[in-house]
């Protein structure tokens, strides 16, 4: 087999490798977690929300439980990041335009979030009140 080729089949593999793990050890977790509250169930102790909080491999965030605005900004740094390094640093257009896509994407993503978190009307919220 020929080196050359390795890269190539490295650079398709190895994505594949590494959601690979982080999917076994996140089901690894789950499991733990499922077999310890099956355990606890079995004992017949009350399931509080304290007591579940103290079993390994519990997460407290829900799926949808995510900043928008954080995630905006952090977008918008990376676009502006790239756009620099594009125009400046390498003097490609391509990356350029890359750059200002995901600046445009970041810039969706904050105002998105600063939309929903005064749609919402709780200003007193743990993320902190945007433009109230």
């Amino acid at each position: 087999m020929d080196v050359a080729l390795l890269i190539p089949m490295l650079g398709i593999l190895m994505p594949v490798f590494i959601v690979w793990i982080v999917f076994h050890y996140d089901n690894k977790t789950k499991g733990e977690f499922h077999s310890t509250l099956q355990k606890l169930i079995e004992t017949g102790q009350e399931l509080s929300p304290e007591l579940l909080e103290s079993v390994p491999g519990y997460k407290g965030k829900k799926a949808g439980d995510k900043d928008d605005v954080r995630s905006g900004c952090i977008a918008m740094g990376a676009g502006v990041g790239i756009a620099l390094l594009g125009k400046f640093g390498l003097g490609e257009d391509v990356v350029f335009g890359a750059g200002l896509l995901t600046l445009c994407i970041g810039l969706g993503l904050l105002s998105y979030g600063i939309y929903h978190n005064n749609k919402k009307g709780d200003h007193n919220n743990k993320k902190g009140d945007y433009l109230s």
